[in-house]
């Protein structure tokens, strides 16, 4: 694994980790979609770098 592979995980992993409990507590669904949302942009876009 390369470095900027690995810190781009270690980033992903830090940013999951900080929406996780907002993602879970929130009550307001449409808050919620856009922080699932994103969160599910970043993942896509780690899974789809060719570096």
């Amino acid at each position: 694994m390369k470095l900027s592979k690995a810190t781009d995980l270690v980033a992903l992993l830090m940013l999951l980790a900080f929406l996780a409990p907002y993602i879970y507590k929130l009550k307001q669904i449409d808050i919620t979609l856009v922080l699932i949302g994103g969160a599910l942009l970043a993942i896509y876009d780690f899974i789809s770098s060719k570096d």
